[in-house]
């Protein structure tokens, strides 16, 4: 008894951290999962049953970040269509394939990108101030991250933001607004596809929830108070340390 209160204990409050971490920047997976498997879930459960409780937490941010008047609804929709049609594809890949099949390059990767942003701030902390990348790649590049997003998950909001920052001129804070209401929806889409396959464990995976929800408000809030500077320092310390992890993995 001790040890099933600690168990479902331990998957509350995985979930508040990880609704901050996902919100204010990205990769908030790496906690929840290890929480998910410690419960006794195999990889695949696991990073099914993750969808419900990421698509809890960035519900409740998105609400937030709409209520202070920081969510751009034609930019969300522009982003989301593509990345939204590469998700069924990835999430069809993580039914299939093993999880770990994209996880080392995706970790060079971030890590790679984490001295981008550290040799270039301003990118990411002004707005309007840099070049963005011709409109005909945009499409193209957030239909592959839909597919890597149904695919793993973890590290979605690092990719989104990167991505964001290279296509539009929006300042951080606006483009986390944008990117959590992405992260929504494409979410779902794969949470669907993967209670059709019937992967999903909804008990840990509600109960993980309820800290989501909460953790999701608290990130929203802590982005919207603390600034740009606050969420760029944050995504470079989750980037170095999502990278690493992956990288070890």
């Amino acid at each position: 008894m001790i040890w099933q209160i600690f168990l479902y204990g331990s998957l509350v409050v995985a979930g508040f951290l990880a609704g901050i971490v996902n919100t204010v920047a990205g990769g908030g997976s790496f906690l929840t999962l290890p929480a998910l498997m410690l419960f006794g879930l195999d990889p695949k459960t696991a990073n099914a049953t993750n969808r419900v409780a990421i698509l809890c937490s960035t519900g409740s941010a998105v609400l937030t970040f709409r209520k202070h008047g920081h969510l751009d609804s034609k930019a969300t929709i522009r982003l989301a269509i593509p990345t939204l049609l590469g998700v069924p594809f990835g999430a069809l890949l993580a039914v299939y394939l093993p999880g770990d099949a994209f996880e080392r390059a995706f970790g060079f990767l971030f890590l790679a990108m984490a001295i981008l942003l550290i040799a270039n701030p301003k990118r990411f902390l002004e707005s309007g101030d840099h070049p963005t990348y011709p409109a005909i790649w945009r499409s193209p590049v957030f239909f592959a991250i839909g597919v890597y997003v149904g695919f793993i998950q973890a590290g979605m909001g690092i990719l989104l933001l990167l991505a964001m920052s290279y296509f539009t001129d929006s300042k951080l804070v606006s483009s986390n607004a944008i990117k959590n209401s992405i992260g929504l929806v494409v979410t779902l889409a794969a949470a669907i596809v993967f209670a059709v396959h019937g992967m999903i464990d909804w008990v840990p995976g509600l109960v993980m929830a309820a800290g989501n929800i909460a953790g999701g408000v608290v990130g929203a809030k802590l982005a919207i108070e603390r600034g740009s500077r606050f969420v760029f320092f944050f995504l470079v310390a989750v980037m170095l340390a999502t990278g690493v992890k992956l990288i070890l993995s």
